[in-house]
């Protein structure tokens, strides 16, 4: 009796110790994952932040020259407009059925000033999204994002 109460309390700790799995969650097709990314720019470059916001998790953080939390986000794509933009290569990679990278090489111009006096930054970057599908949910968000420089 008390080797089957071990056993039971060992294995309630088990269960309780691993990550609650999502029944319904099936693996995202990469191409999903692809079409995610280019949404996110696009709707960047179209200035829609409502859908932006809504692309990323609460806790989302970026990494490039600094780092930055959500809101400092959506403040510096108000005061800077995306001008244009390339994804190149852009790859997946499944890291779990609830999360993936995508990796790709971006090219892109961002107007930090007016239309009458612009400030245009342009960037040249290899850079790497998280995605991961909400709890509960089939929705995928952004959780991180990060830029590195690319070499001539």
């Amino acid at each position: 009796m008390a080797m089957r109460l071990s056993l039971l309390v060992l294995v309630l700790m088990l269960a309780c110790a691993s990550p609650a799995q999502n029944p319904v969650a099936t693996p995202p097709a990469p191409i999903d994952i692809v079409k995610l990314e280019q949404n996110l720019w696009t709707t960047m470059a179209e200035g829609d932040f409502a859908t932006v916001r809504s692309l990323f998790t609460p806790d989302f953080i970026q990494i490039d020259d600094h780092i930055q939390a959500l809101d400092t986000l959506l403040i510096t794509l108000k005061h800077c407009k995306l001008e244009s933009y390339e994804l190149r290569d852009l790859q997946v990679r499944l890291l779990t059925p609830d999360s993936a990278i995508a990796v790709y090489h971006v090219v892109n111009t961002f107007n930090c000033g007016t239309a009458e006096n612009p400030s245009l930054r342009n960037g040249d970057n290899n850079s790497v999204t998280v995605w991961v599908r909400h709890h509960g949910t089939e929705k995928w968000l952004a959780q991180a994002h990060t830029d590195t420089p690319a070499k001539p």
